[in-house]
Parts: C-alpha cells; sequence; structure tokens
C-alpha cells in the first residue's frame, strides 16, 4: 500500500492543530484557576467581599462622626472652660497673705502667730498651686508657739510668675531678700520636698543667720544618683505636670470639681478649710498650677542637685529631719543620705515617720509636738 507524502502531511497538520487546542484549553482552565484562587472572585465571595466593604465604609464613617464629635465637644469644654476662667480671676485677688516687694516683682507671704518670738519659715515642695494654703493646717498648729512664715517664691501661689531661669542661686536670693524685708535675721528654715535643697544652700549663704533646719523629707545631695525607677524623678515630674496641665486646659478638673473643690486639690483633707478658702485653693490648683517658672524651676533640678553635691549643713546649724517610711522602702538610701549632710550632732535628729512624702498632712499632730520639743531644746543650748 503506497501512501502519499501530501496525506501525511495533511494529518500531521490536523493532529498539531487539535493538540494545540486542547493545550490551550487546558492552560486557559489551568491560569482561571489560578486568577480565581487568588482573587477568591466566585461569585458568592463577589457578594461577601462587597458587603465586607460597605461595612468597613460604614465603620469608618461612624468613626469619623464620633471623631468630629468629641473633637466639638473638647472645644466646647476648652471654651467654657476660658470663660469660666476670666470670670473667676477676681475671686483670687488679694486672697491672702502680704505683698512684699523683691527685685521689682510681687511676692506674697502669709504671717502666723506674729507675736512669737522664734521664727520658722515655711517653703513648699515643687509645684504646689498654693503654698500658703497647703501649709495652712501646719503654720496654724505651729503658730500657737512660734512665728510661722508662709512664703510663695515667684511662680507659685499669689506671687508673680517672672519669666527668668530659675537656678538655685536666684531663687534663695530672692527668698532671702523677702526674709529681710521682712524684718527678720534670726529663723528656723522649714521646706518640704524640692525646697530642702534651696535651705541647704541658704544655710551656707547665710550660716548666722539660720538658727537650725526642719526638713519635711526634703530633697538631699545625691538623691538622683540612684533613681529607684526606670524614669528619673525629674522626668516623672514633668510628665505628671504635663499631664495635669492639659486636664486642666481641657477643663475636666473644672468639670469634675463643681460642687466638690476637693476634687481638684491635694490638702490635709482633716483639716476644715472655709468654702472661700476652698474655692480659692481651687481655681490657683485648676488655673495657674505649673506655671512657666515651676517648669523652668524643674528644668534646672539636676543643676540644682549638682550645685549642693558636695554641701553639708554648716556645724552651728542643727538639723531635724523628718523621713517618710514609704520612701525609705523605695530608695534604700533614703535615710542614709538625709543623716550625710548633718554635722552638727549634738542636736541634730533624723526621725522616720510611716507615711508618704506629705507628712505635714498625715503626720502632722506627731510632726508638729517634735518640733516644738525639738525647737525647746536647741534654743536652750544657744
Amino acid at each position: 500500500m503506497q501512501i502519499k507524502i501530501s496525506d501525511m502531511l495533511d494529518n500531521a497538520s490536523v493532529l498539531i492543530e487539535e493538540n494545540k487546542e486542547v493545550r490551550n484549553s487546558t492552560n486557559n482552565d489551568r491560569i482561571k484557576k489560578m486568577v480565581f484562587s487568588e482573587i477568591d472572585a466566585t461569585p458568592e465571595n463577589i457578594v461577601k467581599k462587597k458587603g465586607e466593604r460597605n461595612m468597613r465604609k460604614k465603620i469608618l464613617k461612624i468613626m469619623k462622626w464620633a471623631g468630629l464629635i468629641l473633637l466639638g465637644a473638647a472645644a466646647a469644654l476648652m471654651i467654657w472652660n476660658f470663660i469660666c476662667k476670666q470670670a473667676e480671676r477676681s475671686k483670687i485677688q488679694a486672697a491672702y497673705g502680704t505683698v512684699v516687694e523683691v527685685q521689682g516683682h510681687n511676692m506674697v507671704v502669709d504671717i502666723k502667730g506674729e507675736d512669737n518670738e522664734t521664727t520658722i519659715i515655711l517653703l513648699p515642695g515643687w509645684g504646689s498651686p498654693s503654698p500658703v494654703l497647703e501649709f495652712l493646717p501646719l503654720a496654724e498648729e505651729l503658730s500657737k508657739d512660734f512665728r510661722v512664715i508662709t512664703i510663695e517664691p515667684f511662680g507659685y501661689g499669689l506671687s508673680d510668675r517672672v519669666g527668668t531661669e530659675r537656678e538655685i542661686s536666684v531663687v534663695v536670693e530672692e527668698l532671702h531678700e523677702c526674709t529681710q524685708k521682712l524684718g527678720y535675721n534670726q529663723y528656723y528654715l522649714m521646706p518640704h520636698s524640692l525646697s530642702g535643697l534651696y535651705s541647704l544652700y541658704w544655710a551656707n549663704a547665710y550660716p548666722q543667720e539660720v538658727k537650725g533646719f526642719i526638713g519635711i523629707d526634703p530633697s538631699v545631695p545625691k538623691q538622683s544618683d540612684e533613681e529607684p525607677l526606670p524614669i528619673s524623678m525629674a522626668a516623672l515630674n514633668k510628665l505628671s505636670a504635663y499631664f495635669q496641665k492639659t486636664v486642666n486646659v481641657l477643663g475636666v478638673t473644672r468639670l469634675l470639681s463643681i460642687g466638690h473643690p476637693e476634687n481638684a486639690i491635694y490638702a490635709d483633707t482633716v483639716y476644715p478649710y472655709s468654702d472661700r478658702e476652698l474655692e480659692v485653693f481651687r481655681i490657683l490648683s485648676m488655673d495657674y498650677a505649673y506655671s512657666k517658672d515651676i517648669m523652668n524651676e524643674i528644668k534646672h533640678m539636676e543643676d540644682s542637685l549638682e550645685s549642693v553635691r558636695d554641701m553639708k549643713f554648716p556645724e552651728t546649724v542643727p538639723v531635724l529631719q523628718f523621713v517618710s517610711e514609704d520612701n525609705c522602702e523605695l530608695l534604700e538610701t533614703w535615710e542614709l543620705l538625709h543623716r550625710e549632710i548633718i554635722t552638727e550632732t549634738d542636736m541634730s535628729e533624723v526621725v522616720r515617720l510611716e507615711g508618704g512624702h506629705y507628712l505635714h498632712f498625715e503626720r502632722k499632730q506627731e510632726l508638729v509636738e517634735k518640733v516644738r520639743e525639738w525647737v525647746r531644746k536647741v534654743e536652750t543650748v544657744m
């Protein structure tokens, strides 16, 4: 049987075409399967995806409106807070104390027990919105035996905001000038917290005037050498201050303190403040706390610590230190650091009291009784 070459070529051509069709069909099916598996675009899933997209759009829309409502509420609260601040400004004018001109600015002091002979000067811890009102319960108790002067440094309470660098030498000179203008040249310094550093510097600058030092859990040199927390105390104080300033500016503090002024202040909860005193304390805490001077002061805290790093009290200055049990547990060297700066040993004491940093709130009566006893002893020797 004879096979024609032309027939063979025709058959081969047909087979090739059929093979191409089969191969193309297979490849098309494979491509479709790959594409659809990647985008999961079956008819059911297309409907499902569309529903999910619509849901996401609805959620985003709700979130957008919720955000706008919150922003609107915050703006309204801030405006209300600002209006209230302006309206209440007159309530704190000359609310308490006596004005002393220091370096061309007004510094406010409060004097109790003026007829007593022995003078104690109370100095506040960092950031106190009203040193006079904060120390009022303590000052009244002490004034039964002593002349008690509470000084509000610049930037605090009703004293002027001056806008100068709050270096330790500057602050001490201002406080000393205020004391001189009041006419007192012999006195005991009784600081709380950061003012402990100022008092140490003061006692070394004017040892002939300082009869003694009485510290209420005061700051001391080298306290930052061993920080008890992962963040430094200065940084922690800054964060706390900025948070409180934000809450105050937003009007949250004012809102929470309507009818309850104690919600805006940190004070001796046992002392019977008058309604007037509570209102002034509330306004100062909400609207005037953490002034630029006070924030500048904390900026210089490390420099202040360095300035007194190697200082001790003069041998002529007896020391009574009240230290917080809580702080002693937090920082093992807390009591030791307070002992290390004492050089007069015959009358000096370190008293450890149960409680936190504000011992003049928590242990006021014990503190006052010990001060009476100790000063009496010192005065007898002098």
